[in-house]
């Protein structure tokens, strides 16, 4: 049987176009529930920060001043 690692090591062979339709490919392959698999970890942390939105304990705020804020910081123009 052929492993990950075995397979990577044959798509770093192929040239950046052939590589990069690789990519679209592979991913069509995946059904939803396939690409949205969490960790328990993830699940835990979801339910606790919806829970923490819900009762009021933590507030949420604009993607875009988020976004805003998180570009100035990395020094990227608006």
């Amino acid at each position: 049987m052929t492993t990950i690692e075995e397979i990577l090591a044959a798509v770093r062979t192929l040239p950046a176009e052939e590589r990069s339709r690789l990519i679209p490919l592979l991913w069509d392959e995946l059904t939803d529930e396939d690409r949205f698999v969490l960790s328990p970890d993830w699940n835990s942390e979801i339910q606790r920060r919806s829970e923490m939105i819900e009762s009021g304990l933590m507030e949420t705020e604009e993607w875009q001043s988020v976004r805003k804020r998180a570009r100035r910081a990395a020094g990227l123009s608006e």
